[in-house]
Formats: C-alpha cells, sequence, structure tokens
C-alpha cells in the first residue's frame, strides 16, 4: 500500500502565519515535503486529502487533562487511557499527558505506572509522558487536590515517583514554599522534569528564589494560588513578570475571566502561553454527578464543581480552548495554535519531532473548518485517527 499522501490545498498554519494553497506531503509516519500544492502535487501523484476550505494546522498537545469520557487517569487502566486518548482526538489533540492527582502515595503510584506503560491507543492520541501534580502542595490552596493525597515535601517520595514514571515524568507541580520544596526543585530540574508551581501561597519573593533553582512553569495560572495584589505581587505577578516561567492557562470563561485570559496572552505572547484543559472524567459527557480522586462532583452547565462548590478540573476540550483563545484575547489564530501545539511540544522536551508543520516532522496534524474552526480530521504518525462524519 502506498503510505504517501498529499494534504492538498489548505492554508498551512506555521509559528509566523498562514501560508494558504499550501501543500503538506506526508511519508509514513513523517512530513516529507511542505510548499505550494501545484508543485508537489506534479511530482508526487498519489493519495490526496482535498483540504481546500480548512486550515491545517500542527496536532494539539495537551500538557495537563486528567481525563475525558468517562474515565480518569486514576483509573489507573490501559483500557481508560486508550478510551482518553480516541476521545481527546476527536478534538484535534495528536499528544497528551495523563495527569496523576494528589493522592494516597500507592495510588498515585500505580496510576504513574500505568501511564508510564501505556501503548499506543489503536485509534487515538499518543501518550507523550506522565505530568504529575502534587503531592508536595500547599493543603491551604489544594482547590479539588483531596487533603489526603497531599504531603510535605520528601524525597524519598519523589524517587518512588519518579521510579514509577520509568523516565517518562515531563511535568510535576509543587508549591515552592512549602519546607524542603527546594530541594525537590533542583532535584527535578537536573533530571529534566518541567518543575511548575502550582496549588501554592508563595510570595513573589519565594517564586523568584524558585526560578533560580530551576522552577520554569505555572500551573493552571491563576487558579489555585495566590493572586495579585498591588504590595503582593504573589505567584500570579511573578508569572507575568518572569520571562523564564511559562503559563498555564484554562481558556474556558469558568476558570479565569476572558480578560485575564487575555491579560496573561498579552504579557507571556504565544512562545509563553500554554493553552490546556485540566480536563476531568466528565469531558464529552452530559451535565450530571461524576467523581474526581474520590470526591463527588456535580457539573452544571459545563462548570465541574465539588459539594463545596470549589472548581473541580474542567469539561474543556483543546480545540475550544483554541477557538477561546482567538475570542477572548483576539489572539491570531496561528498563536493560539502555536500556544497549543509548538509551545507544550518545546517545553516537554519534543520540540525536535512535534508541534510544527515542517520536513521531517511527524505527521501529526489537524484539518480545521476555516470557517467554525471545528476539526474534521485527525492525523497522528501520518494515520487518520479521527474524521468527522
Amino acid at each position: 500500500m502506498d503510505s504517501t499522501l498529499l494534504i492538498a490545498g489548505g492554508t498551512v498554519v506555521s509559528s509566523f502565519g498562514m501560508s494558504t494553497d499550501t501543500g503538506v506531503l506526508v511519508r509514513g509516519s513523517r512530513i516529507a515535503e511542505v510548499g505550494p500544492t501545484r508543485d508537489i502535487l506534479r511530482r508526487n501523484p498519489g493519495r490526496i486529502i482535498d483540504a481546500r476550505g480548512t486550515i491545517v494546522a500542527p496536532g494539539f498537545i495537551d500538557i495537563h487533562i486528567h481525563g475525558s469520557a468517562g474515565y480518569d487517569t486514576m483509573d489507573a487502566d490501559s483500557s481508560a487511557l486508550a478510551r482518553i486518548a480516541e476521545f481527546v482526538s476527536s478534538h484535534g489533540v495528536t499528544g497528551f499527558l495523563p495527569t496523576v492527582m494528589s493522592s494516597p502515595i500507592e495510588r498515585m503510584l500505580a496510576a504513574t505506572r500505568a501511564a508510564a506503560q501505556a501503548e499506543r491507543a489503536r485509534k487515538g492520541a499518543q501518550v507523550l509522558g506522565i505530568n504529575v501534580e502534587g503531592p508536595f502542595l500547599n493543603p491551604g490552596f489544594k482547590g479539588a487536590q483531596p487533603e489526603e493525597g497531599i504531603t510535605g515535601p520528601d524525597m524519598a517520595i519523589l524517587h518512588r515517583i519518579l521510579e514509577a514514571g520509568g523516565g517518562n515524568v515531563r511535568v510535576m507541580t509543587i508549591a515552592p514554599e512549602m519546607p524542603g520544596a527546594m530541594e525537590i526543585v533542583k532535584k527535578l530540574a537536573s533530571q529534566g522534569v518541567l518543575t511548575s508551581v502550582g496549588h501554592s501561597g508563595a510570595s513573589y519573593d519565594d517564586i523568584k528564589n524558585a526560578v533560580e533553582a530551576g522552577l520554569r512553569h505555572v500551573t493552571h495560572t491563576y487558579n489555585g494560588m495566590l493572586g495579585l495584589h498591588h504590595r503582593e505581587p504573589g505567584v500570579v505577578g511573578a508569572a507575568l513578570v518572569h520571562g523564564e516561567l511559562t503559563c498555564e492557562i484554562i481558556a474556558d470563561g469558568i476558570h479565569v475571566h476572558p480578560v485575564a485570559v487575555k491579560l496573561l496572552a498579552q504579557a507571556k505572547g504565544p512562545e509563553g502561553t500554554v493553552l490546556m484543559t485540566d480536563a476531568m472524567r466528565a469531558a464529552g459527557l452530559p451535565d450530571g454527578h461524576y467523581e474526581l480522586g474520590g470526591q463527588h462532583v456535580i457539573v452544571t452547565g459545563g462548570a465541574a464543581r465539588l459539594d463545596t462548590g470549589v472548581l473541580a478540573g474542567s469539561t474543556l476540550t483543546m480545540d475550544t480552548a483554541v477557538r477561546n483563545m482567538v475570542e477572548f484575547a483576539g489572539a491570531p489564530l496561528h498563536a493560539a495554535i502555536a500556544m497549543a501545539s509548538s509551545t507544550p511540544a518545546r517545553l516537554i522536551g519534543l520540540a525536535d519531532r512535534k508541534g510544527r508543520i515542517e520536513s521531517e516532522m511527524d505527521a501529526d496534524i489537524v484539518l480545521l473548518d476555516a470557517e467554525t474552526l471545528q476539526v474534521k480530521t485527525t492525523l497522528v504518525m501520518g494515520e487518520a485517527v479521527y474524521e468527522r462524519k
């Protein structure tokens, strides 16, 4: 069977803008060439996807997602991860980091091992590593993280988590103001793990010191942290002004006001802003009663909350996040797509293979309707894993 595929006539997104009537030639699992459709078609007849009227973008990478479609990373089950992978691919995601939440340590280790051993779903996005949210958090800023799963910074526990991940832990969230946390930050940085502040009451000075120790990222900016005050800039103030820090944002219009989304995007730009979902198992399902970390969650109007009213993850999808970034922040489409593709790829160490439509890159591609930005087709490593009917 011919393994050559030409995505012909679409508007291709690059880091710098968009080029119309452009062809993307795929051979096997890699992109072979990008250029004028007519030129490529003349030299490489074969299978063709007619991409006229579509935006051809690099596949989205969700670096912070707990679950969707009724499943959760904490199920610690390969079939659960496969179902999540299948669901997210229908929303343009070609790779994701299953996110382990703070829980009693044996549960965290089981979920971490399951994610580390996950095989490529037959039809779905790739698992690109693991995100560990906790357990070294500040209980005063726990949000929907179960308090019984939160513990003080402990190097022995960290070693167990990293060992369970088998070298696949790519992101870890920590509250750097907790006693002993700086040693954890230094250790993670030395291991090449993207170290993130979250669920934290850290002061501006705490964050400044943590950046010097190796902190480089902010977990769901604004949520679960000390906010901006003119006399104490806190985590948010530090996030906005420290160029070393990249910032996640849940752009669902529920977790963060659209103006605050716009503020972050303007302050950090597409290379410093990361779209993610923080989605939980209710994503893709109707309003109703669900569970997160053993806690009862009620979803109403798409907003997931604990019985206490605290937000408990989201029901956001990555394609909606991209559309919202354009609407909320007035971001150019190519910049919003970079926040969902090339920027997260760079952060998790995969910039040489993923996140851009260029020769020799993995053929992780999403086709969006040019008018509605709805997902039409998703390709993972050159294989169509989702096609809208």
